[in-house]
């Protein structure tokens, strides 16, 4: 899963930096980031009853395959139409392969039925991939001048995706669904019977919330509009990334003996304090220092979120299926909210608004501890 991490996080905060360069309103800039965000909320919606009743080893191959070609067609895009379509399908395939790579998560060498670590293992993998990776797309658009910089990072992501699609194909073994799963059908989610409360269900899209919003956008718009350099920025994202990932290895430990609702709102806490630095004191030492710190937050968050609503639903599979549902709506409300508040309102607002939408998941967090049992 280190290669998809590559693969998936190449471009991701290139994303902003390259549409605000060409098309300088606010409302392009929202509708580029919707664009994906809807692909992936289509899968994690309809792909509730799907996906957890298939091979995951095939599902992330074919989720890779479509994100590669949709990269490709947003390189070499010459109108808008196809952007946008391309847009839509790589939020498609990235929504296909975050849903499998979970459930395979579970399925390969479990860990006695130990959600937090399996997940925490599997989302460490990832994101060093996407610590290695995210960098790279801002670093290939600093090389080469122009718009051809910002093409040749998507077309290259989209060759490299269309070749670890295949590697997963021949490397990874079949990962069946495992017994009692249902048959896969293509369908609205059942929120029905055991689905977890509706409290902790809109809690679980804080992770992808800071994510989507933060590492994805926040960031590299803020640095962007400050005037730092795609390597000032590059090294802004790789430090939030790389801490993220030094800290998932250990935080199932923390999460076994202290509790998902005790690490959540020490994650969301901390968030809270690095967005208010940013909206008060706005020099690169300052960004650096936030960016380091919001992958501890982001860590806490990645890993505790999909073991609370798991806990909530009582079974791995159909849980973090919802949970994904959870995580697509959140990873939208943070691509989009921050892309237009940051182009509209500037910085300052941008990380204002993030500090609100923490501090309200912190509340949250504390409301939904009072009604779960110790997990």
């Amino acid at each position: 899963m280190a290669a998809g991490g590559v693969v998936m996080s190449l471009t991701a905060p290139l994303e902003v930096v390259f549409v605000r360069e060409f098309w300088h309103t606010g409302l392009f800039i929202g509708s580029f980031m919707l664009s994906a965000s809807l692909g992936v909320i289509a899968v994690d919606v309809f792909g509730t009853r799907f996906i957890p009743g298939l091979d995951a080893r095939m599902m992330l191959a074919v989720g890779l395959a479509v994100f590669g070609v949709a990269c490709i067609g947003i390189g070499l895009a010459t109108g808008g139409v196809v952007m946008m379509v391309s847009r839509v399908l790589q939020g498609i395939g990235g929504g296909v392969v975050l849903g499998a790579g979970l459930q395979a998560a579970v399925r390969v060498r479990s860990i006695a039925g130990d959600v937090a670590q399996s997940v925490g293992r599997f989302n460490a993998a990832f994101l060093f991939g996407g610590a290695i990776g995210a960098p790279g797309g801002l670093l290939v658009a600093g090389f080469v001048d122009g718009r051809l910089g910002y093409q040749a990072a998507f077309v290259g992501t989209g060759a490299l995706s269309l070749i670890v699609a295949t590697a997963v194909t021949l490397a990874l073994p079949r990962l069946l669904a495992p017994p009692g799963v249902p048959s896969p059908r293509i369908g609205l989610p059942n929120f029905g019977q055991n689905s977890g409360s509706l409290p902790a269900l809109v809690l679980a899209m804080s992770g992808d919330f800071l994510r989507g919003g933060v590492l994805f956008t926040a960031l590299p718009l803020a640095g962007a509009a400050l005037g730092y350099s795609n390597l000032t920025i590059s090294v802004a994202i790789a430090l939030m990334s790389g801490v993220e990932i030094v800290v998932l290895l250990i935080a199932y430990r923390f999460v076994q003996s202290d509790g998902v609702v005790a690490i959540l709102m020490a994650s969301f806490a901390l968030g809270v304090v690095c967005a208010a630095l940013l909206t008060v004191a706005a020099n690169e030492t300052v960004y650096l220092v936030a960016a380091a710190l919001f992958g501890v937050s982001l860590a806490g968050a990645t890993v505790s979120l999909p073991v609370l609503v798991v806990a909530q639903v009582g079974e791995s599979s159909a849980g973090l299926a919802k949970f994904r549902v959870s995580a697509g709506v959140g990873l939208l409300a943070g691509m989009v909210g921050c892309a237009v508040v940051g182009a509209q309102l500037g910085v300052a607002a941008l990380f204002a608004f993030i500090a609100v939408m923490l501090l309200a998941s912190a509340q949250l967090a504390r409301v939904v501890g009072r009604h779960t049992a110790p997990t």
